[in-house]
């Protein structure tokens, strides 16, 4: 069964964002190819089936059912004249009708005869009051089942004489009207071309009314036998909603030519599948209260026009004061000043709304630090503190401190943006910027503001992954900066935020000069070592030996004392085995002392102030934080095995085993 493409899932989340901000702005038109997958016939497959009962009457089996009958009476098959020939009275009308729309024990052990996925998709947007009218062309009352089984009771239209009772469309919750009628309704049932081609003028009226005033989403109608419906909505020019047309199949050039007419966006896929997809994402949107993903786009592209010169900035500064103050005011960061939990999903969710408005502010200082100034930065760097602070009040301490989510990605968009940018200086200030701290009065942002210290870890397992994750999108798609940059300047950010904390760690001077005396003599050692190699005197290469292994251990044992004092959670950073047996080291690790042993005191780091400025200081603590995230990684590998053991990985992200 086909499922909707990446694309399509794109269109299905434009939909999707219609009905979460427009709640019952779009109708729903059901064709059969949502209810035959649940074994109902489709209106043609019922009366082919009564025409061959009729033709066995009279000892006939045709084989092209529809062409012996009007040979045969002279006239069309309708189901009156049919029904009347099978069933002269109503109670037997109705038990053969039933026979065909509701499951006899058999079909009901094979779950046939149900309401699909796709009409229990309808009725959850409908009971979410997403959705409230569907026109279906079926006969079945699969729909009604599905909303009942939601605790859904519509209002039911199943003759063209009951609209003149409808009160005004807008005071119901939920209106199911067969436009062909419905099988307990013979008389009302719609299915040769005299009875589709045209429909009364009230009933004409009622649809110009919902094609003027509503978007129309089409479900599994081919559009060939309904001449009467393609009219009535090839008459309204109004498009205020864009409709939507779902069809696994290729559109007949009939229903494509409506569909251009329309202005209809095609999801091919199964109804099933694509309204399964939509209500999905409706959900979604409403746990998240999300914005639609264009407001990133935009609000990136006017950053960066402001930032290009090509306008006047001081409209950034604007933007960002508009986008921070809606911000403030959104819902959860506004309950969090009383301690509780929301009763709409409690603290997980309260998280990913939080995390989701502050999308679109996050993705504006990304883009301020990469393409921003000193000048610029002053607008927007102040604000981070802002959202630092613990909200004051009693209750649950998590959520008392709900804003610092926000603070966290903004400090890690910076940063990311600012080091991907080059532009280490930024990063060095945003990583030593005092902000509040509930009980020691002020930290720095890169001890405060870590993933593990703003999020509960009991709403992730891994909180740097989960902020990975978030801001991805930001540079890859709206940014452009490509996924391996990312990758690259986020570990670098990470890294120095960590080799910046240790050395503020009281003793980290000390346990820097062992580590860095360590480092002479081992160097030392090692040239003794290289010149007893090239001489001949044997007592001379033992005393080298010797003295190289004592060098060794000792630099080794600075290395891992000065890793003990840095302090290391769960980073989103990717780690390799190492050589000479030593466990693993980070990947950022090594090409940051790379780039630090090639670049010596040209570094920008180093200019930039990591390390104080200190080269030999910068390179030993570099070492100590390389150590540590191996580790952490070592032990991640360890932990991941299954009992009986198993093969360590070599190289992979710590968060993802």
């Amino acid at each position: 069964m086909p499922s909707p493409d990446v694309a399509e899932l794109d269109q299905l989340l434009s939909l999707a964002f219609s009905l979460h901000t427009s709640p019952g702005s779009y109708a729903f038109v059901l064709g059969a190819g949502i209810s035959v997958p649940s074994g109902v016939p489709s209106a043609w497959g019922v009366q082919e089936q009564l025409i061959q009962r009729v033709a066995a009457v009279e000892n006939e089996s045709p084989t092209d059912p529809f062409d012996w009958y009007l040979q045969r009476f002279g006239v069309e098959p309708s189901y009156e004249s049919l029904l009347e020939k099978l069933a002269p009275t109503q109670v037997e009308r109705q038990r053969l009708l039933r026979s065909f729309f509701e499951p006899d024990e058999e079909e009901r052990e094979q779950a046939l005869k149900r309401p699909t996925q796709g009409h229990r998709a309808i009725a959850r947007l409908v009971r979410s009051g997403d959705v409230r009218i569907v026109l279906t062309l079926n006969f079945d009352r699969l729909m009604e089942a599905a909303l009942r089984d939601e605790g859904i009771e519509p209002v039911v239209i199943s003759h063209p004489s009951d609209i003149h009772g409808l009160p005004p469309l807008h005071t119901l919750g939920a209106l199911v009207v067969h436009l062909h009628g419905d099988y307990l309704n013979p008389t009302a049932m719609r299915n040769t071309q005299q009875e589709l081609a045209g429909y009364e003028s009230h009933v004409d009226q009622f649809l110009d009314r919902i094609i003027f005033d509503y978007g129309l989403v089409l479900v599994g109608w081919s559009a060939t036998y309904d001449p009467a419906l393609v009219r009535a909505l090839s008459r309204s020019p109004r498009r205020v909603y864009t409709p939507y047309w779902i069809e696994p199949r290729d559109l007949s050039e009939l229903a494509q030519g409506l569909r251009s007419a329309l202005g209809a966006v095609k999801v091919s896929a199964t109804a099933d599948a694509a309204l399964g997809n939509l209500a999905d994402a409706v959900d979604s949107l409403k746990e998240r209260a999300a914005r639609h993903p264009l407001a990133v786009a935009a609000a990136v592209g006017t950053a960066k026009r402001y930032l290009s010169g090509r306008a006047t900035a001081i409209g950034l500064h604007d933007l960002i004061k508009q986008e921070l103050d809606r911000l403030r005011n959104q819902n959860d960061l506004l309950q969090s000043h009383t301690g509780e939990e929301s009763p709409d999903g409690g603290y997980p969710a309260m998280v990913a709304r939080v995390e989701e408005a502050t999308f679109v502010p996050t993705a504006l200082l990304a883009t301020a630090a990469y393409w921003g100034s000193d000048s610029t930065d002053r607008w927007w760097i102040p604000e981070i503190p802002r959202f630092a602070g613990q909200a004051r009040g009693s209750g649950l301490t998590d959520v008392l401190r709900l804003q610092m989510i926000c603070a966290g990605q903004f400090l890690y968009s910076a940063g990311v943006s600012a080091v991907a940018a080059g532009r280490y200086d930024l990063a060095r200030s945003l990583i030593h910027m005092p902000v509040p701290a509930p009980y020691e009065g002020v930290r720095l942002a890169g001890d405060a503001l870590t993933p593990e210290t703003v999020v509960s870890s009991s709403s992730s397992d891994s909180p740097a992954k989960r902020l990975f994750q978030r801001i991805e999108p930001i540079f890859v798609e709206h940014l452009a900066t490509g996924k391996q940059q990312f990758d690259d300047s986020w570990e670098a950010f990470d890294f120095l935020r960590l080799v910046e904390m240790t050395l503020q760690r009281a003793g980290s001077q000390e346990a820097a000069n062992r580590l860095q005396a360590s480092n002479v003599a081992l160097a030392a050692a090692k040239e003794r070592m290289a010149a007893a190699n090239a001489s001949n005197d044997a007592d001379e290469h033992d005393e080298a030996t010797s003295a190289l292994r004592r060098a060794t251990q000792a630099a080794d044992r600075a290395l891992g004392q000065y890793a003990d004092m840095v302090i290391v959670f769960r980073p989103y950073l990717r780690v390799q085995h190492a050589a000479r047996g030593i466990g693993h080291r980070s990947v950022v690790g090594r090409i940051i002392l790379g780039q630090l042993e090639n670049e010596g005191q040209s570094s920008p780091m180093l200019i930039a102030g990591f390390g104080g400025g200190d080269l030999e200081l910068l390179i030993a603590t570099c070492q100590a934080v390389d150590v540590a995230i191996g580790r952490v990684g070592h032990q991640a590998a360890m932990a991941s095995l299954p009992r009986g053991g198993g093969v360590v990985p070599d190289h992979f992200r710590i968060g993802d085993l």
